[in-house]
């Protein structure tokens, strides 16, 4: 599987299946450009080690035309892996809300959880909310969100017969970024738990906002993690779960 990097124009004729009639892959709009500290060196080898799926990175210009109406036919699946703490246009919001709320399935990865962080539809679209500034919540005050690098972290599956955990090990351990103090929206149906004392107890869930069916899993800081058996299994099965 390797990373595409395929014109607008050029990707809408991807949409129906090739005249051989095999099907084509999944593509993922990979959004990460506006987080300066990672690089595509860092998360290339979970994504290349997913079958049938091809993905491309979009900064922060590019997200954004991607989400307007007549530009959802060229992807499958919006991954949201970035920090952004800027403001974006009301239009860009309706667009976001639009596409997810109408049915465009999203993935929900690690700092996914702060991004659009002045914008509170965007906490009801990812199931979580990390925050980087004291905000009020459907009149709930919140602090600012707390992390620490670095932790092991045992993990235990919440829900062994979801689509996305069978064959997974009942318990086992991470490595990485912990957050804690976060927003949870009350629907979540939560597929991981963890008892590390200083994280969030529920790490992977799965939620819904409209029709768009969504994943979030509040690790993915890397590197190690993304070598992990479990880790990578529960990318996959999400990315089919979404666009099953």
């Amino acid at each position: 599987m390797k990373q595409f990097y395929i014109p607008f124009i050029f990707m809408a004729c991807l949409v129906s299946a090739g005249c051989n009639g095999k099907k084509e892959p999944v593509r993922l709009a990979f959004i990460s450009g506006m987080n300066p500290v990672f690089d595509t060196a860092l998360y290339a080898p979970l994504l290349n080690s997913l079958e049938d799926v091809v993905w491309k990175d979009y900064t922060t210009e590019e997200s954004l035309e991607l989400v307007k109406p007549e530009n959802k036919d060229l992807y499958d699946v919006i991954v949201f892996y970035a920090i952004c703490l800027e403001e974006i246009p009301e239009s860009a919001k309706q667009h976001i809300a639009n596409v997810i709320g109408e049915g465009k399935p999203a993935f929900i990865l690690h700092d996914g959880l702060l991004t659009y962080n002045t914008w509170p539809e965007f906490a009801r679209i990812a199931g979580m909310k990390y925050f980087m500034s004291a905000q009020t919540v459907d009149g709930v005050p919140y602090g600012v969100s707390r992390y620490k690098h670095k932790q092991d972290i045992p993990v235990t599956v919440a829900d062994r017969e979801h689509f996305i955990t069978q064959g997974m090990d009942e318990h086992f351990v991470l490595h990485d970024e912990i957050y804690d103090a976060l927003w949870q929206a009350p629907d979540l149906h939560v597929l991981w738990t963890t008892t590390h004392p200083e994280s969030v107890r529920n790490v992977m869930y799965t939620h819904s906002y409209g029709k768009g069916k969504v994943v979030g899993i509040v690790m993915g800081h890397g590197p190690d993690i993304f070598s992990d058996r479990n880790f990578q299994l529960a990318f996959q099965r999400s990315i089919r779960w979404l666009t099953r």
